[in-house]
Order: C-alpha cells, then structure tokens, then sequence
C-alpha cells in the first residue's frame, strides 16, 4: 500500500481570509453515516497537517485496460462556530502526491434561513 497526502486550506469572504480553528475531518462513506479517517484543527493560516492517507500503487496508471482507479477518494467535512458547514466528496488522492482542498465557509449571518450544509462534489475523471 503506498500513501498519498491531503492538505486543507480554509477560508472565508472569498478566500480573502483564513479561518483558524476550523475543525476538519477526513472520512469515507455518507455524511449521516462516516467512517472518520481522521480529524485536524487549522492553525492561524487556514492550513491544516497533511493528512497521510492510503492510495493505490502508481503504477495502476501506467497499465494499459486497467479497471481500477489509480487514486483513491476522500470527504472532507469542515466545521466552525459562525460558519455554515462544507462537506466535500469524492477528493482525490494520488499516491506520493499531496492534494490541495481549499474550502471556502459562508458566515452563518449572511446565509438567511438555509444554514444546511454546502456539499460540493470534487469528482472529475482523469486521463491518465
């Protein structure tokens, strides 16, 4: 098993501002239902640690017909107080390679009545 890493990058009023102790949490499966990989609080530039986090091997890209995806995929729940909550799926993670997931919260005061969760979906395919 090779490993890959996972940074977050967490923000505020379009990315302009970076929100210090912001929870993070790495997990796999549904919302309602997650398996937590891991957790991280960001320091006072929105960053957190980087997450080191299990991939498929590399060379899974270079086979020719091969079926499996050569990266693996993670959730990323972002919490804190005054800000609606940021749910991202489907991040992925390549191995050696550290992914960046910036995340930017909404204060709860500007969002009126809809303080549910933003979900953002970060699937995309890969030609590889």
């Amino acid at each position: 098993t090779t490993t890959g890493g996972l940074l977050g990058i967490i923000t505020a009023v379009r990315s302009l501002y970076p929100v210090r102790n912001a929870k993070v949490t790495i997990f796999k499966g549904d919302y309602d239902n997650m398996e937590i990989i891991d957790t991280d609080i960001a320091n006072e530039s929105g960053r957190t640690k980087i997450f080191t986090l299990p991939t498929p091997e590399k060379a899974l890209s270079l086979e020719e017909d091969n079926q499996t995806i050569p990266y693996a995929t993670y959730n990323m729940l972002v919490e804190s107080d005054g800000y609606i909550k940021n749910i991202h799926l489907n991040i992925p993670v390549f191995s050696g390679v550290t992914s960046l997931q910036q995340s930017n919260l909404i204060l709860e005061e500007t969002a009126g009545e809809d303080k549910k969760p933003q979900i953002f979906d970060e699937s995309q395919n890969y030609d590889l």
